[in-house]
């Protein structure tokens, strides 16, 4: 099976994957934040997917994201971003202040993994094995400064993403409710 076959199907997942954990629950649950946590499920879900977008459509592909090209800033919007367009410096008050159309941001996870996996089925191995460089990573993670446009792409539409779904899993524990049904 070729690596971009591979990614293809784990991203089609992970960017489906967050319909079960929000299956039946209210605004106000996917909004609520746990003493102590900042996070809301509604903000760790529109954070995966926004930063996905921006970074593997941006610096993996070189173009613009679904984001900016598909007009998901009408659907989906957020008034107080932060530091980054995706969240990164929000405080917890202005998490809370985040309320979406859950319908609306599972579409756009499915539709940020799509535009994903359509550059994955047209790119080349040599395209994939092409290192990026991810200047903001340099004091963060060591050796995660430059990837291969493959590694990039693993690292935030699968590993960061699945990273964030278990933080909404997470609070929905905390809420007392099940988290997905596994």
């Amino acid at each position: 099976m070729a690596a971009n076959v591979a990614l293809s199907k784990n991203i089609t997942f992970w960017h489906w994957y967050p319909k079960l954990i929000v299956e039946g629950l209210t605004a106000d649950q996917l909004s609520w934040q746990p003493e102590g946590h900042d996070t809301s499920m509604m903000f760790a879900l529109w954070h995966a997917y926004r930063s996905t977008d921006d970074i593997v459509h941006g610096l993996v592909m070189g173009r613009p994201g679904v984001f900016a090209t598909q007009g998901w800033a009408a659907r989906l919007p957020v008034a107080q971003t932060g530091s980054t367009a995706f969240g990164n410096g929000l405080n917890r008050e202005q998490i809370g202040n985040i309320r979406l159309d859950v319908a609306e941001l599972l579409a756009y996870a499915k539709a940020v993994g799509a535009s994903i996996n359509g550059y994955l089925a047209s790119a080349s191995d040599a395209q994939l094995a092409e290192e990026v460089a991810l200047p903001f990573f340099a004091n963060v993670y060591e050796g995660v400064d430059r990837l291969s446009r493959a590694e990039a792409i693993a690292f935030f539409a699968i590993g960061h993403v699945s990273e964030h779904l278990g933080e909404a899993q997470m609070v929905k524990g905390f809420l007392g409710l099940r988290g997905a049904p596994l």
